[in-house]
């Protein structure tokens, strides 16, 4: 298939990691086919983008469906396939002819690199994509099942698909239902989990609130004691260390240098910005984290909070994914939600900013118990995810870089 043809929706795909930079090639590497049979075909491709200074792989699950039958949103373009003539191409997940085709050769057991844990989805279970997501593509199976398709995979297993594995039968993440790897197992290329009934996003449901001037103190509360269960049975199960601070501080300094020399309007803020991670010199214990905390990575239900999303920051590689870290980096991530939570969800009545700080205190308090707040370690890690976001946002959405900006001031003018 001409590899063209998938530039531009590859470069307009949420899940593209280099909006704004040029693709200079794209190559496709198709995987064994799972459907090859009938009027549907469904195969994984493995595209390669290269760019000026760096080559990145992105999970295409491609159908090709009859000549003018494909549905509209998922049409990507038309080729001469061999075995087959001319056919429609499309993005399989907005596709149901596709879906349906793929689940029904799943359920077979018969494709390499697939492992089913649990009951398998019903084959002729209708299928729709969730909108709105960052890094993944994720389609519902009927009622009660989900389906992740990794974007951007890296070679070997996925942290996700590890992470469930390891905490199954853990109350507050999904059941891991089933993995699809390429067929020689070195690409992970999605999982299917437990969908989680009745259940809102921790994000839409903050906003809401948020827009309504309702507090969320309850909730916040409860959540930071789901998220502390989850960091004891990570500690449990992957163990603990102790790093100097100093270690933390010359990290987070690093990234601030390689964003500033990304987004000169950096530069000044930065400078002062640096007293801030100036960390006293003490042990510190690190662990396996969730990695990418924020109010959308957890499901709010009748039975209480499900923590989701484990393959963290998308901008970070797999080894700084698995890299142990303080437990302060997933309490700074839910804290910074909250303030993108409350300033793009402001209520008729006018700006209260009580509700953040009260929402941040309910959320601290369900985590600590009886520990004590360690304001500094939470600052310095507020100050890396914001410029985190400064860099993410300048690239994929500007209108939205004054939020970690103003984070990012409020803090400089908080410690003077």
């Amino acid at each position: 298939m001409p590899p063209t043809l998938w530039l531009n929706r590859l470069t307009q795909a949420r899940w593209f990691g280099s909006k704004g930079l040029t693709v200079q090639t794209l190559n496709l590497q198709p995987l064994d086919w799972y459907v090859s049979e009938g009027e549907v075909w469904v195969r994984s491709e493995l595209a390669e983008v290269a760019l000026a200074e760096s080559t990145e792989t992105y999970h295409l699950l491609v159908g090709y469906l009859p000549l003018g039958s494909a549905e509209a949103e998922a049409l990507v373009g038309q080729v001469d396939l061999p075995g087959r003539g001319w056919v429609d191409i499309v993005d399989a997940p907005y596709s149901p002819q596709a879906m349906s085709a793929l689940l029904q050769a799943l359920a077979k057991r018969e494709i390499a690199g697939l492992t089913w844990f649990d009951t398998l989805p019903d084959p002729a279970s209708p299928t729709e994509v969730f909108t709105g997501e960052q890094s993944n593509t994720t389609v519902k199976v009927g009622e009660e099942v989900l389906f992740k398709i990794f974007r951007k995979p890296s070679k070997g297993p996925n942290l996700e698909a590890q992470m469930l594995a390891a905490l199954a039968g853990s109350p507050i993440v999904p059941r891991l239902i089933g993995t699809l790897s390429s067929p020689d197992r070195g690409w992970d290329l999605g999982l299917f989990s437990a969908r989680i009934d009745q259940a809102e996003d921790g994000w839409n449901f903050a906003t809401a609130a948020r827009a309504a001037d309702r507090p969320i103190n309850d909730e916040m509360n409860g959540l930071g004691r789901a998220l502390r269960q989850l960091h004891n049975q990570l500690a449990e199960v992957f163990g603990t260390w102790l790093v100097d601070s100093q270690v933390i501080s010359h990290q987070i300094l690093a990234r601030i240098d390689k964003a500033c020399a990304e987004l000169p309007e950096l530069q000044s803020l930065s400078q002062l910005l640096r007293p801030n991670l100036d960390l006293t010199a003490v042990a510190v214990p690190i662990q396996r984290i969730h990695g990418d905390f924020h109010l959308g990575q957890a499901l709010i239900s009748p039975t209480g909070w499900t923590i989701i999303d484990f393959e963290g920051e998308p901008a970070k590689t797999p080894q700084e994914r698995v890299t142990p870290d303080s437990v302060w980096r997933d309490l700074a991530g839910l804290s910074r939600s909250l303030d993108y939570a409350w300033r793009s969800a402001k209520p008729s009545g006018g700006v209260k900013r009580e509700w953040l700080a009260e929402a941040r205190s309910a959320f601290l308090a369900g985590y600590l118990g009886t520990q004590p707040l360690q304001r500094e370690l939470l600052t310095a890690y507020e100050i890396d995810k914001a410029i985190y976001e400064f860099v993410y946002e300048a690239r994929n959405r500007p209108a939205w870089v004054d939020i970690p900006r103003q984070a990012l001031l409020e803090i400089v003018l908080g410690s003077n």
